[in-house]
């Protein structure tokens, strides 16, 4: 524990000392609305996915809802399980995900795990332990290192889960008590990951291969791992991978080809947004277009507090400009959703802010279809009932706030 305090000061003093990372790729103008073939091609270009036909995608609300759905998928594996994850935290969830990788490993089935070494820390050295043994294959992504401490603070922030190479999960949820409910409580978070069937999961399962090579040396190959996937459905998606070491920026641009192509609304549930320029400057472009627009962030059961502070002023802008924004109330809000237009959705572990454009590893799923953007919009208006509208009484911050918002935006590219 205290290594990892020592660590932990170490990279703030690095984090300090650094300047922004890191730029969106050029966009087409004008490209259209979210259902044109101009934005359709524009955004392919951006992600270097093509756009896949055929999927089923399925919300699953709160960790209640989301590891029973994801432990029945592991312990009803056959031939493959990959799993990438970000946050873990040594709990029952974490026993029981740990127990399923140990019995199906036992059963011969090729089991792959990558966790962030920095969020992973508490996952427990005795679980670790126990996969390797079983025959699980795990490898820690960007573990410490005093030779190269600026590592450290490249993580994987994905959370990718396939089972037989073809049910795939994303979203953006760890592993932990608090993911382990349904928002009842305080102590409960309220969050989604999305269960994937089809030609799609093809796309999740090399985005596991993108970090897995980087790691093992070799990428998994064969049907075992990319069996041949007829239709499953009915909806349009592409996996969006952010990779910043590898490659130009894709989270962050794709998310301002959708805000730039908005017509009638922009819904976003974050729970980290820390925008840079070019998005705030798409939504409020947006707005000058009649966009409405909505945004759902935390409330004040918040895991970051500061980022209430550093984005104080940015809020009384957007509200002025006619955005209504919503405070969730009874926990803290982790999810991570976008929609365009109530066709257009954007999902996964990608936030809106610097970290996850530039510096982490993450991956999104666009999904475009009307049906599926109008669910996303149902669950929007449940945690809204929960929620209370801001106003720019609500953003009155005591004077230590303020400076801790000032000093919070020097380094806000890292938060």
């Amino acid at each position: 524990m205290r290594s990892h305090y020592v660590r932990s000061i170490l990279l703030l003093t690095l984090l300090l000392s650094a300047c922004a990372t890191g730029r969106h790729q050029k966009l087409a103008k004008n490209v259209g609305a979210v259902t044109t073939t101009s934005f359709a091609n524009e955004m392919s270009r951006i992600t270097g996915q093509p756009w896949s036909r055929g999927n089923t995608v399925t919300a699953l609300p709160n960790g209640g809802n989301f590891i029973p759905a994801m432990l029945k998928a592991i312990r009803g594996a056959q031939k493959t399980v990959t799993w990438e994850n970000f946050v873990c935290v040594d709990c029952q969830p974490v026993e029981n995900f740990t127990d399923a990788f140990i019995e199906r490993a036992k059963a011969g089935v090729k089991v792959h795990v990558i966790l962030d070494d920095y969020g992973c820390n508490t996952y427990g050295k005795h679980h670790l332990k126990a996969m390797r043994e079983a025959g699980v294959d795990l490898h820690l992504y960007s573990r410490w290192s005093w030779l190269n401490p600026f590592r450290y603070n490249h993580r994987t922030h994905r959370r990718i889960l396939v089972v037989d190479g073809k049910i795939g999960f994303v979203g953006g949820a760890g592993l932990a008590y608090a993911w382990d409910g349904h928002a009842e409580d305080s102590l409960r978070w309220r969050d989604s990951m999305y269960e994937v069937r089809g030609p799609v999961v093809t796309q999740l399962q090399e985005a596991f291969n993108d970090n897995w090579q980087e790691l093992a040396g070799s990428r998994l190959l064969g049907p075992d791992y990319f069996p041949e996937l007829s239709s499953s459905g009915s909806l349009q998606a592409q996996s969006v991978l952010g990779s910043p070491k590898k490659s130009a920026d894709r989270i962050g641009s794709s998310f301002l080809l959708a805000l730039r192509s908005a017509q009638h609304s922009i819904l976003i549930s974050h729970a980290y947004f820390i925008p840079n320029r070019p998005i705030i400057q798409a939504l409020l472009e947006a707005r000058s277009r009649g966009v409405q627009i909505e945004m759902l962030i935390p409330g004040d059961h918040t895991d970051m507090p500061i980022c209430q502070s550093v984005t104080q002023p940015l809020l009384q802008r957007l509200i002025t400009a006619g955005v209504e924004v919503y405070e969730f109330q009874p926990c803290m809000m982790h999810g991570k959703l976008l929609v365009i237009d109530d066709q257009l959705s954007i999902i996964g572990s990608g936030n809106i802010d610097q970290r996850s454009f530039f510096i982490n590893d993450e991956n999104n799923l666009l999904v475009l279809d009307a049906e599926f953007a109008k669910k996303q919009r149902v669950i929007h208006e449940q945690d809204k009932k929960r929620s209370q509208k801001l106003t720019p009484d609500h953003l009155k911050l005591p004077p230590l706030r303020h400076i801790q918002g000032f000093f919070g935006r020097l380094v806000q590219h890292q938060l």
